[in-house]
């Protein structure tokens, strides 16, 4: 699996740190075309490109796309390429970690959808950015002021900004798509296949399934039967079954006492974490992370990075 990041390709590059959540530049005028190489590092970025002026272009999987002012082009994560903004362009680039865009996206009532969107190359021009180029500029000019300029609440703002960028992001593509309610509902596989992008997103939140069944917009007991001829499994099956994965995920890589992690994992009380885990697996959270960390010293060093 590709990891992203922006590599400098001259003094005006775009200068990006490993392991940073957002990376935001603004350009404007110059002499010289500005040029950005997305390649793999060892954070998973999605990249954004806004161009008020001129022209760009972007070779992605060997394609060349060209593109005219207004225009914005997504990348999501795993996407590698080239961009280009002639000399004279104006614009911005936004790079976005895949666990800030996660994070942000998964308060949202709206998440299934953008979700959906942020996981696709999305290219709009003309017409279909015009009426949010104003606050995706406005957008994208904060997200810069705020990392060049901290301020108090600053990632509250940060994630404010980038949730905007996703939400006129998903309104210019879905006006773009017709039948896109029928779409996300779907037949069987397509909305069991939505509901484990809403697993993946809410599966620490505690959400009844009468939730999820609301905001894929089905009934309970359509969403039972899906799950189970698709999955063999309940829905709640596959909730319980994400959240232990990922428990014993986190008791094996990490020192925290057993008790945050449950906190981390949505169990507000540690005993009932204790027991949920134990019914699971049959061992209690505590004796599990001895016997794994036993086993994994009999086996030698372990190099799965978090997270």
């Amino acid at each position: 699996m590709l990891n992203t990041t922006l590599v400098p390709s001259g003094p005006a590059g775009f200068l990006a740190q490993a392991g940073s959540a957002l990376h935001a530049e603004g350009f404007s005028g110059g002499l010289a075309p500005r040029h950005w190489v997305i390649q793999e590092d060892n954070v998973r970025r999605a990249h954004l490109l806004l161009i008020e002026s001129r022209r760009g272009s972007a070779v992605l999987r060997g394609t060349v796309v060209k593109f005219e002012a207004p225009a914005l082009l997504w990348l999501p994560c795993e996407v590698e390429g080239d961009l280009q903004v002639e000399a004279g362009g104006r614009g911005y680039l936004i790079a976005v970690s895949e666990d800030l865009l996660t994070r942000t996206v998964a308060g949202s009532p709206e998440a299934l959808h953008l979700r959906r969107t942020t996981d696709r190359l999305v290219m709009l021009s003309g017409a279909q950015i015009d009426g949010a180029l104003d606050a995706v500029t406005n957008s994208c000019a904060m997200l810069v002021r705020e990392l060049h300029a901290p301020q108090r609440g600053g990632m509250t703002m940060i994630s404010s900004h980038v949730l905007q960028l996703c939400l006129h992001l998903w309104r210019s593509a879905a006006s773009e798509e017709s039948g896109s309610e029928d779409a996300l509902r779907g037949d069987g596989p397509r909305l069991v296949g939505n509901f484990l992008q809403m697993v993946e997103l809410h599966y620490r939140d505690g959400w009844p399934i009468a939730r999820y069944a609301a905001v894929l917009g089905v009934t309970c007991d359509r969403l039972h039967a899906h799950c189970k001829r698709e999955k063999s499994r309940s829905p709640r099956a596959i909730i319980h079954e994400r959240l232990i994965h990922e428990a014993r995920t986190r008791l094996h890589q990490l020192d925290l006492p057993v008790e945050q992690i449950g906190y981390g994992l949505g169990f507000r009380d540690p005993g009932y974490f204790s027991r949920f885990f134990q019914k699971h697996q049959g061992i209690p959270p505590g004796a599990y992370r001895r016997r794994a960390r036993a086993e994994q010293a009999k086996r030698g060093p372990f190099y799965a990075a978090w997270p």
